[in-house]
């Protein structure tokens, strides 16, 4: 029997795994494969895994939709238009809903942002990580620092104004002047959105392998720490608002679909590897693309990974994810919070890492660079 779930507030994710070519840092589920057999296996695959959703979101019209991946820029027009008749077949969508695509700077030309345009979507999430070229190169990214400039002048000129850049910062080579440098183009360019990344190192990566092997060289703490509050600095100096631990915004234009996961509101996930959040369970079918292939193909809808999250995690879970929010979280919302967390809230308090103010619990902009210290803590309760 198919589960009906309590929906409120919905927000849609498809992950389109394919990449012309996987960057050292990345651990997400994808392949470079270009086989047309395996694109369409894909497509197919992908109908039937939305089909299987469909009747859920019957009633119920998503929020927001975020195209990721992956590389959702590398496909052709013929495999977007599938995937965009897919899902305005099978789900309704808000009229005002935020469609964000994301794009690879050099992936673009002016048919490709007029198509996105003609089907809907209104915010493009552009992957630039650095404006240095040989910083590009060392990080296995498929494009340049020239085709940047050259994908904003695109995207601009199809009627977008609403763009989101992520930059990422303490990469192997990279030093103080070099981030400055990054972040006065990116100020040129005048992006609505900002999301500022830190380099983690995942194991299954080249990087991982190569600092396994100590061939790895990145900034120490100290410069990394030096490039966060210079970046934080230079994007609050150039208007932007630093609303969420990672994300900063012109105003009115914070990510929509990421506000759905930071207040832990539901949200359905396609595709491989693709988290989904419903009813309390928070699962995944699959983590790699031949394996959510295969799956679905035998019509095997069990979990690879799951949660249930009782009453108790998810007020926990809810307050970690507030605090991520630079209003931070209303303690009124939080009156049942075991002892244990409690504890630590006043225990960070102490150190300097907590606020609290007219009833709001925020981190300090010290805690703000520490805040996986401060999550740690607080969820170990």
């Amino acid at each position: 029997m198919f589960l009906v779930y309590n929906v409120s507030m919905t927000g849609l994710y498809l992950h389109l795994p394919f990449c012309a070519q996987k960057c050292h840092y990345c651990d997400f589920v994808v392949t470079t494969s270009g086989s047309p057999a395996l694109r369409e296996r894909f497509f197919s695959a992908l109908e039937t895994e939305a089909g299987r959703y469909a009747p859920v979101f019957e009633t119920k019209p998503f929020e927001t939709l975020y195209v990721g991946g992956g590389t959702p820029s590398f496909f052709s027009l013929g495999e977007l238009d599938r995937v965009f008749n897919m899902l305005r077949s099978r789900f309704r969508f808000v009229p005002q809903a935020e469609v964000t695509f994301e794009v690879n700077p050099g992936d673009l030309d002016a048919v490709k942002a007029e198509f996105l345009r003609a089907r809907g979507v209104n915010r493009i999430s552009i992957g630039v990580q650095s404006f240095h070229s040989e910083t590009l190169k060392r990080i296995h990214r498929s494009h340049d620092a020239s085709a940047i400039e050259k994908s904003f002048l695109i995207l601009r000129q199809a009627g977008f104004d609403n763009l989101s850049v992520d930059l990422m910062l303490s990469l192997p080579g990279e030093d103080l002047d070099r981030v400055k440098y990054s972040l006065e183009k990116l100020v040129e360019l005048s992006p609505e959105h900002v999301s500022l990344y830190e380099l983690t190192v995942e194991e299954k990566t080249v990087f991982g392998s190569l600092q396994k092997m100590g061939k790895l060289a990145l900034p120490d703490e100290e410069e990394t720490l030096r490039m966060l509050s210079t970046a934080r600095e230079m994007l609050k100096d150039n208007g932007y608002v630093h609303y969420e631990l990672l994300s900063y915004a012109k105003k009115g234009r914070e990510s929509r679909h990421n506000l759905i996961y930071w207040a832990n509101e539901e949200y359905l996930g396609l595709g491989p590897g693709a988290f989904s959040y419903l009813g309390g369970r928070r699962f995944r079918g699959s983590a790699s693309v031949e394996e959510y292939l295969q799956k679905i193909e035998k019509g095997d809808w069990s979990a690879f990974e799951e949660e249930m999250l009782t009453a108790e995690k998810k007020t926990v879970e809810s307050l970690l994810l507030a605090l991520r929010l630079s209003e931070g979280a209303d303690l009124g919302r939080f009156a049942s919070l075991p002892e244990g967390v409690s504890q630590s809230i006043r225990t960070l308090e102490e150190k300097g890492l907590l606020n609290q103010d007219h009833r709001r619990l925020r981190l300090t902009p010290r805690g703000q660079f520490f805040a996986e210290t401060v999550f740690t803590e607080l969820s170990s309760d």
